[in-house]
């Protein structure tokens, strides 16, 4: 659950928070905004966000803790 926010097809999250000079939205009173603010949604999940926005899933990101061989001239695969 978070905010969310496409940005020219990247998709902007912000799970606790959005401040700005002229708004600010918190987590915790979602649901007394109406939406969008400044291009700002509230969705439930990031894959519901991409649906609506009609952007692709973003990719997981890598697990933590394995290193990578080093590939021709230092480049990792």
């Amino acid at each position: 659950m978070a905010f969310y926010k496409n940005d020219g097809g990247a998709l902007l999250e912000a799970p606790n928070f959005v401040l700005n000079r002229a708004y600010e939205l918190r987590a915790e009173s979602h649901l007394e905004q109406e939406y969008p603010v400044d291009g700002w949604w509230w969705f439930e999940s990031a894959g519901e966000a991409c649906g609506f926005f009609g952007v692709p899933v973003p990719a997981p990101a890598p697990e933590e803790g394995g290193e990578a061989e080093a590939g021709e001239e230092g480049v990792r695969p």
